[in-house]
């Protein structure tokens, strides 16, 4: 799992060595950050209005021995900028892929009030489309606003709290939320 997320990064950071100003950023999303996610994002210029973007989040911890957020994706994404790379609006297209384990706890506003009484373990692949935008806040800082919408295959095993009811499996296809996100990014060289 490590060595995925490691190796995908890093050939994403080997490609963009050499590049000139403005050509690469690293970035992440404080939205992750709030949910107790470690993440991380790198972004290469491929023309004056196209990028190509590749983020991994990773949540390892189990909140106490009932509850569990456990999950890793990495999402690689492409950015076309209406008015040039890492500057205002854009829209994109992007993979999800990832495997997860949570449930045991009750989530906000009553959404989803199964995951009380049950863990979902499984693996997740997506295809979605997003928009975003890139505030300029310094030569090198940007904050930048995301969201995304796709569909989603999910693989999954059902696993409740309760001995009577049995382990079940699962594969389906639903729409979901790809992408949220409050994002600071970092630009190298940047010459604005």
């Amino acid at each position: 799992m490590y060595k995925k997320i490691l190796l995908t990064l890093g050939l994403l950071f080997g490609m963009s060595l050499g590049t000139t100003a403005q050509q690469w950023a690293a970035k992440t999303n404080l939205i992750y950050w709030a949910t107790t996610t470690p993440n991380l994002g790198v972004e290469v210029a491929l023309s004056k209005h196209s990028t190509i973007n590749i983020s991994a989040n990773y949540n390892p911890w189990t909140i106490d021995s009932h509850i569990k957020l456990q999950h890793w994706f990495v999402k690689p994404e492409y950015r076309y900028w209406f008015t040039e790379k890492y500057t205002r609006a854009f829209v994109s297209a992007h993979l999800l892929g990832g495997e997860f384990d949570f449930g045991g706890f009750r989530p906000p506003f009553r959404l989803f009030d199964a995951l009380v009484q049950r863990y979902y373990k499984g693996s997740i692949v997506a295809l979605g489309v997003g928009v975003g935008y890139q505030f300029y806040i310094s030569p090198h800082w940007n904050l930048e606003l995301s969201a995304g919408v796709g569909v989603a295959r999910l693989d999954y095993d059902r696993i409740s709290r309760v001995a009577s009811e049995p382990k079940r499996h699962d594969t389906r296809w639903m729409p979901i939320p790809t992408e949220i996100g409050l994002s600071f990014v970092y630009l190298f060289n940047s010459r604005k």
